[in-house]
């Protein structure tokens, strides 16, 4: 991800040490909370499988509007931008190729040891 957007959006990928049981958890830390929280909801997998299609066919196509989403957020995805809803109707808005850098560098993150779950 190059730096200009994780400056943008102030964005920190941290590994936490659960208190409790010794186990990682990868939590997305950026400007916004709403994305924040959509990322957190996304493994790696589901990633490849479902979001980044959508990107890419999104980015593909200027009459897009496709919709996909998390536990707690969903989304339209459009060329040129992505906006975020939450219960409370629109929340959030970015550049369409900000938001696919920021979810490749979310997906590599959690490829990267050490993984999620995993006890240290």
């Amino acid at each position: 991800m190059n730096q200009n957007i994780k400056n943008q959006y102030k964005i920190n990928f941290v590994n936490k040490i659960s208190k409790n049981d010794n186990r990682i958890t990868k939590i997305p830390n950026l400007n916004n909370i709403i994305f924040s929280e959509f990322l957190f909801n996304w493994n790696s997998e589901e990633i490849n499988e479902s979001l980044l299609p959508d990107i890419n066919l999104a980015l593909a196509n200027p009459n897009s509007e496709i919709e996909n989403g998390s536990e707690t957020n969903s989304i339209l995805i459009y060329q040129d931008k992505v906006d975020f809803y939450n219960d409370n109707g629109f929340a959030y808005r970015l550049p369409t190729q900000d938001f696919k850098e920021i979810v490749i560098g979310w997906r590599d993150f959690l490829l990267t040891p050490p993984f999620n779950g995993t006890k240290i």
